[in-house]
C-alpha cells in the first residue's frame, strides 16, 4: 500500500479575526474534532475531519485569526509557520480556504492576496453573505473569481448556507493534480496599478519601511479596485440607517458606558430572577432523593457514602446549573451580536489608565466564564508585557466556579427583596462580587505595569464585526456545551472531592462519650482545628477551614464540602438544603452574615484553582509568575476579607 495515498490531505482555514472561520470550521466538521496544541509552542490548534463529496475524508484545520502573514502575536507567527511548512510534526497543507467577511472585503483581501502571491492553492469563502446583502452589498463571485484566479463563493457559516458548494469546491480543488502557480497574481492583473512594477516582491522586505509601505499601498489599491468590479452597494437603506444610529448610540461617549452598565447588570439580575424556580426544583429533587436514600439503604458505610457524601456533594452543585446557563446565555447572545467589540471600544481609554489596552477586555471578559480560556486568548496580545499582566489579573474575574459560592451564601444571607421597587437586592449582592473583582484587577495591573512590567504603551487596533441578529442555535449550542462541560466537572472532579470529603470527615469514628461535632473528630475535623487560629480573624472556623481547602482543585467544591459535613453532622436524620442549613446556623449565632460576606470577598480574590495555575505556568513560561500569581492572591484574599469581616461586624 501507498503510505502516501492512505494519508489524508491537509485544509487549512485561514482569515482575519471575527470573519466566523471557526464558525464555519464547526459548520464543516460537526462534532469530528479535537483540540490540542502545536508542537512545541502554548498556541491550541483545533484539528477536524470533512468528509468531501466523494466518500474521502480530508484533514481540516482551523488557523488562529490573523491579518498578515507578518504578524507580530504568537498566534499569527503559528499561522505564517505552519503555512510555510516551518512548524515540526505538522505538515505544509493541500488547500488553503480564505474565509473572509463580505461586508468588510477591502480589508480581508489583503491577506487572501498575501496568500495567492506565496503560490498557496486557495479557495476562497465569502462568508457573512447574508450580513452583506442585509447592508445592501452584493457580491458577484463569478467576477471575483476571475478578478483573483482562485474559486470563490459567497456563503453563510452562521446558517449554513453555501456549506454543501464549499465542500464541493475544496474537493475539487484537492483533486487538481498539477495547479498552475499563482505567484505574483496581484500583480499581473490587467488592473492592477502595480503592474508596471519591474521585479517580482516575493515577501515584505521589513528592513526598509519606505517600501513596506509603499508595497502595502500599492495592494491596498488593487484590492479597492477588484471590490469596485466584483461587488455593488445599494441605497443605505432604513435597515442600515437604523443599524449605523444603533451603533453610534452603543459606542457614544455620552451613552455607551450606561448602557454597557444596564446590560450588564440586567444579567447579574437575571442570574437570580430567572434561575429561582428551577433551582428551587433541582434543590427539592436533590434533598427528596438524599432523604429517600437514607431511609431506604441499609445502614452501613455505603449507605452514608451514597446518601451524605455523594448525593449532597454533588447535587448541591448541580443545583447551580440554571444560573450558569443563564450567565453563559447572556455572554453568548453579546458575543454572538457584535457588542462585545464595542465594550472594548468604550473601555479602551479606561483600561489604558492602569496600563492596559481593550484588546485585553476579551481575554477578561471569557474569563468570568473561566480564567483557562481567558488566559489562552491573550495570545492574540502581541506585547508580552500587556499579554502577562492581562495572564496575572485573568483569575481577579469572578468565573462560574465561583457562583455556586456566591450564591449559596447570598441566598442564604441577603433577603429576596426588591431595591427602589424593581433591583433584586440579591442580584445587586452578586454585581458587586463581581465590580470587586474587576477593581483589583485594574489596581494589580496598574502596579504590575508600573514596576515589574514597564513598557511604552502598545497600539490597539480595534476589529469592530457588524452588529447582528444572533442565532438562536449558535447561541443556544454554546449555553448547551458549557453546562455539559460544567456537568462533567460535576461527575469527574466534583464526585472524586465529594468521596474524599466523605472520608476524612466520616473516620476516624469518635471515641465513646466524645461530647461535640462527631465530624471535628475525623481526619478532616483535625485539620480543620489545626488551622481555625490562622482563619479566626476572618470570621472562619474549622469546618469553613475544611471548605477552603478542599477547594483548591475547583472552588465550587467548597459548596460540596459543606454539604457533605453538614449532611453527616444532622443528628436528626434529616437532610436539608446547604442554604436551608446556612440560615438555621445564622438563627443559632454559629454562621454569621459578617462571616458570609468575608468568605465571598475572600473567594472573590483566592487563586483555588489549580487548573488555572497550570495554564498559567504553561502560557508565562515561568513558575516564577506562576507562584507570584499564587502568592499574591492569597495576600490580597486574607486582607480583603479581614477588612470585611471587623468592619461587617461593627456595622451590622
Amino acid at each position: 500500500m501507498n503510505p502516501q495515498a492512505s494519508t489524508p490531505k491537509t485544509v487549512a482555514l485561514v482569515g482575519n479575526p471575527n470573519c466566523g472561520k471557526t464558525t464555519l470550521f464547526n459548520a464543516l466538521t460537526g462534532s469530528r474534532y479535537k483540540v490540542a496544541n502545536y508542537p512545541g509552542v502554548t498556541v491550541e490548534k483545533k484539528e477536524g475531519s470533512l468528509r468531501l463529496n466523494d466518500g474521502s475524508s480530508v484533514r481540516l484545520l482551523d488557523l488562529p485569526g490573523t491579518y498578515a502573514l507578518e504578524g507580530s502575536s504568537v498566534d499569527e507567527k503559528i499561522v505564517t509557520s505552519l503555512l510555510t511548512g516551518k512548524l515540526p510534526g505538522t505538515p505544509r497543507p493541500d488547500l488553503v480556504v480564505a474565509v473572509v467577511d463580505a461586508t468588510n472585503l477591502e480589508r480581508n483581501l489583503f491577506l487572501v492576496s498575501e496568500l495567492i502571491d506565496e503560490g498557496f492553492p486557495v479557495v476562497l469563502a465569502v462568508n457573512m453573505i447574508d450580513a452583506a446583502e442585509e447592508s445592501g452589498i452584493k457580491v458577484y463571485d463569478e467576477l471575483l473569481s476571475r478578478a483573483l484566479d482562485v474559486p470563490a463563493l459567497t456563503m453563510s457559516a452562521r446558517s449554513k448556507r453555501g456549506i454543501d458548494s464549499l465542500v464541493e469546491a475544496i474537493g475539487a480543488g484537492l483533486s487538481r493534480s498539477s495547479a498552475s502557480s499563482r505567484r505574483g497574481a496581484w500583480r499581473t492583473s490587467e488592473s492592477s496599478v502595480a503592474s508596471n512594477q519591474a521585479a517580482p516582491v516575493d515577501t515584505f522586505p521589513a528592513a526598509n519601511a519606505d517600501t513596506l509601505a509603499e508595497i502595502g499601498s500599492q495592494r491596498y489599491r488593487w484590492i479597492r479596485e477588484i471590490v469596485a468590479r466584483s461587488t455593488s452597494k445599494t441605497g443605505s437603506g432604513a435597515q442600515d440607517s437604523g443599524a449605523s444610529r444603533l451603533d453610534s448610540l452603543l459606542t457614544s461617549r455620552v451613552w455607551g458606558l450606561p448602557i454597557m452598565l444596564l446590560v450588564f447588570g440586567l444579567m447579574f439580575q437575571a442570574i437570580f430572577l430567572w434561575a429561582q424556580a428551577p433551582m428551587d426544583l433541582i434543590s427539592g429533587a436533590v434533598d427528596s432523593v438524599s432523604l429517600w436514600l437514607s431511609q431506604s439503604l441499609p445502614p452501613g458505610m455505603l449507605s452514608s457514602l451514597i446518601a451524605e457524601g455523594i448525593v449532597p456533594g454533588v447535587g448541591n452543585v448541580v443545583v447551580f446549573v440554571p444560573q450558569i446557563a443563564i450567565l453563559f446565555l447572556f455572554i453568548g447572545l453579546l458575543e454572538d451580536s457584535g457588542y462585545l467589540s464595542r465594550a472594548a471600544f468604550l473601555l479602551d481609554n479606561v483600561m489604558r489608565r492602569f496600563g492596559l489596552q481593550g484588546r485585553a477586555f476579551v481575554p477578561l471578559l471569557s474569563s468570568f466564564a473561566c480564567a483557562i480560556p481567558g488566559i489562552l486568548s491573550t495570545r492574540t496580545i502581541p506585547s508580552r508585557s500587556d499579554r502577562l499582566a492581562t495572564i496575572m489579573i485573568a483569575p481577579l474575574m469572578s468565573c462560574s466556579a465561583r457562583l455556586p459560592v456566591y450564591a449559596v451564601l447570598i441566598g442564604a444571607f441577603v433577603p429576596r427583596k426588591l431595591v427602589w421597587g424593581w433591583v433584586s437586592l440579591q442580584g445587586l449582592v452578586l454585581l458587586s462580587m463581581y465590580a470587586l473583582g474587576v477593581v483589583a484587577a485594574c489596581g494589580v495591573a496598574w502596579a504590575l505595569k508600573k514596576t515589574l512590567l514597564r513598557k511604552d504603551p502598545s497600539f490597539f487596533v480595534m476589529e469592530m464585526p457588524p452588529l447582528r441578529r444572533p442565532l438562536p442555535k449558535v447561541v443556544a449550542r454554546g449555553v448547551v456545551d458549557s453546562v455539559i462541560s460544567f456537568l462533567k466537572n460535576a461527575s469527574t472532579v466534583i464526585l472524586a472531592c465529594s468521596v474524599v470529603v466523605w472520608f476524612l470527615a466520616s473516620y476516624p469514628k469518635p471515641s465513646e462519650g466524645f461530647q461535640g461535632n462527631p465530624v471535628q473528630a475525623s481526619f478532616a475535623g483535625q485539620l480543620g482545628t489545626a488551622i481555625e487560629p490562622a482563619i479566626e480573624p476572618l470570621g472562619f472556623n474549622w469546618e469553613i477551614g475544611i471548605a477552603i481547602i478542599s477547594s483548591f482543585p475547583a472552588r465550587e467544591v467548597f459548596v460540596t464540602t459543606l454539604s457533605t459535613i453538614y449532611s453527616i453532622s444532622d443528628d436528626s436524620g434529616e437532610n436539608e438544603g446547604l442554604i436551608a442549613n446556612l440560615q438555621e446556623r445564622r438563627e443559632q449565632g454559629v454562621f454569621s452574615t459578617a462571616t458570609a460576606l468575608s468568605l465571598m470577598v475572600f473567594y472573590v480574590f483566592a487563586c483555588m484553582c489549580m487548573s488555572t495555575l497550570a495554564v498559567a505556568k504553561r502560557e508565562t513560561g515561568s513558575w516564577g509568575w506562576t507562584i507570584g500569581m499564587f502568592l499574591y492572591m492569597t495576600a490580597l484574599a486574607y486582607a480583603a476579607s479581614l477588612a470585611t469581616f471587623q468592619a461587617a461586624t461593627r456595622l451590622l
